[in-house]
């Protein structure tokens, strides 16, 4: 007959206390690993991403993830090394800084700038304290050829767009508008340490619009130095707006002197410009359309020869 073993309970009293502890640990709320602080304010405003959207659409932002106290829609790099944010299309106006190729020379970081508008203009001063980049430029905008959704029209939401330091972009929700005539501006000051040397640079955007009337179509007369018409050839709103890289290849006439374009405007009539030729004998210019919403597209003139 074999005797019951009795516990140790020497032993046994340790193994519930450790027992007791690790279920207290486990009923515990476990908190996973933090990511780093989130702070916008570190972040450096690089400009302006302009977003036309109908007029009832007010919380088109409602998707978009906080970023610290925040709401934020993130950029993503293409492969044809612009930005896009996600399907909200706009148009674009902003700096991209890209960090020095030798950590050693300050000097080898690049600045670049993505800009959908009219008239861009960008410039750089250097001096020992820091640099000065600005840009600038004009959004061309119009009425649309189809009702916005609610029948309210569309309006315009000047985004803010922030670059962190890792170089990642994002955007952030700004001021809305209808009309034109507005200029949006701002300056900015930032301090940056490198190799323990201190500059001080400044930043400054601006951006421009103005509406313009919608264009049916063009007509070109190409006229010698007698004004006898020697061509003529007529663009369409359709036809424009179907040119895949935004040039218009005008075949010019011999003996054309000057090219007078006429715009057929859909509500204010005709309006007349002249093109005059180039040291090389052609003739470039360039024309504004409106897509159906109502956005500036930008039509390349340029003549080659029959």
């Amino acid at each position: 007959m074999t005797a019951k073993r009795r516990p140790n309970r020497r032993f046994l009293i340790p193994a519930v206390g450790i027992a007791l502890v690790l279920l207290l640990v486990l009923l515990r709320p476990v908190s996973l690993a933090r990511p780093e602080a989130q702070n916008p304010a570190q972040d450096r405003w690089v400009g302006y991403y302009m977003v036309l959207r109908p007029t009832v659409d007010y919380d088109f932002d409602r998707d978009w993830e906080t970023y610290g106290n925040i709401k934020i829609l993130n950029a993503r790099l293409q492969s044809d090394g612009r930005y896009a944010f996600t399907d909200l299309e706009g148009q674009a106006l902003f700096f991209d800084f890209l960090p020095p190729t030798d950590p050693e020379d300050p000097y080898s970081a690049t600045v670049a700038f993505q800009s959908d508008v009219a008239d861009a203009v960008h410039n750089t001063l250097i001096t020992d304290q820091g640099n000065t980049e600005e840009l600038s430029g004009t959004l061309y905008f119009g009425p649309a050829s189809t009702p916005a959704p609610g029948g309210l029209g569309y309006s315009w939401t000047s985004c803010q767009v922030y670059q962190r330091e890792d170089g990642s972009l994002y955007l952030t929700k700004g001021q809305s508008f209808m009309g034109g005539g507005m200029s949006f501006k701002q300056e900015t000051k930032y301090t940056s340490t490198i190799n323990g040397r201190t500059t001080q640079d400044a930043l400054s955007v601006e951006l421009r619009t103005e509406m313009i009337p919608r264009l049916e179509s063009c007509t070109f007369f190409q006229l010698d130095e007698n004004g006898t018409l020697l061509n003529q050839t007529t663009l369409t709103e359709a036809e424009a707006l179907a040119l895949t890289d935004g040039s218009y290849q005008l075949p010019l006439a011999e003996g054309t002197d000057c090219i007078l374009i006429r715009q057929d405007e859909e509500r204010d009539g005709q309006t007349y410009t002249t093109l005059t030729p180039q040291p090389d004998g052609s003739f470039t210019g360039d024309l504004w359309f409106l897509d159906e919403r109502g956005i500036g597209v930008q039509v390349m003139i340029q003549t080659i020869s029959e």
